[in-house]
């Protein structure tokens, strides 16, 4: 079991050549399938973009190193099935709103859980709608969608907390521990103010992306140009880009 913040970050080590190959910079989520299907790596040649892995070819998720066979499962995006149209999709789980099947707010996402094996996510950690400190893992069964915006859960997803997720077990039976989370009737869902922390995914997005140069000019549907090849990506450019769904051509195309 491994959590979204503890592979982040981690470096790609090639058993073939026994180096690292590259580092993950994200993980694409299949909100139907409620899995990780691909993990993003940059690898150092930016004139090609990110590469992807696709979670079967991993071999294992370890606390210093995610390892695949060879640089042979490193590819580009589009030659990955499925994955450019689930980056479309942008589904960041960390940070997401709470919201239960009837539409009360529950609280917002701090991490999520994911099995290293098949890449399954089996519980969202719970962070109070006021308050910072998480209270417990929502664990798979009460997830019925993730979205852009929510994350929805059955109506008596709290009653169903677990303090944590066995590598053993991952539907630990609740251990009759009242949980308090604060969660005040008729709240709206503007009222949630998630700590930065929560934000962890979308930072490291961004704090990839600034400083590097643009390789490609991005231009929006519109005929205007949103950054000139060679420019400095900032966060007015990274704003410009998400406003004319381009964020992704951003990503694909940077350097150094």
């Amino acid at each position: 079991m491994k959590s979204s913040g503890q592979v982040l970050g981690l470096p790609v080590l090639s058993i073939e050549e026994g180096k690292y190959i590259g580092r993950v910079k994200r993980l694409v989520v299949n909100p139907q399938q409620g899995r990780v299907d691909f993990i993003l790596v940059e690898d150092g040649t930016w004139y090609m973009g990110l590469k992807a892995i696709a979670f079967r070819d991993i071999l294992g998720i370890g606390e210093s190193a995610l390892t695949v066979t060879g640089r042979q499962s490193l590819l580009a995006v589009t030659e990955c099935a499925g994955a450019l149209s689930l980056m479309e999709k942008n589904i960041c789980i960390a940070g997401l709103k709470i919201l239960s099947k009837k539409g009360r707010l529950v609280g917002a996402v701090g991490d999520y859980f994911i099995n290293d094996s098949t890449g399954d996510i089996t519980g969202c950690q719970l962070l109070p709608a006021r308050g910072e400190k998480p209270v417990g893992i929502i664990p798979r069964q009460q997830i019925l969608t993730y979205g852009l915006e929510f994350l929805i859960v059955e109506d008596d997803a709290e009653e169903k907390i677990i303090p944590e997720l066995d590598e053993h077990n991952v539907n630990l039976a609740w251990e009759n521990k009242q949980i308090d989370t604060n969660d005040t009737p008729g709240e709206t869902v503007d009222e949630i103010q998630p700590a930065d922390a929560l934000r962890h995914f979308e930072e490291q997005q961004r704090q990839y992306l600034l400083g590097k140069k643009v390789a490609m000019k991005i231009i929006a549907d519109n005929g205007e140009v949103i950054a000139e090849e060679g420019e400095i990506i900032t966060d007015e450019i990274i704003e410009l880009a998400r406003a004319a769904d381009k964020y992704i051509d951003l990503t694909m195309n940077i350097r150094e």
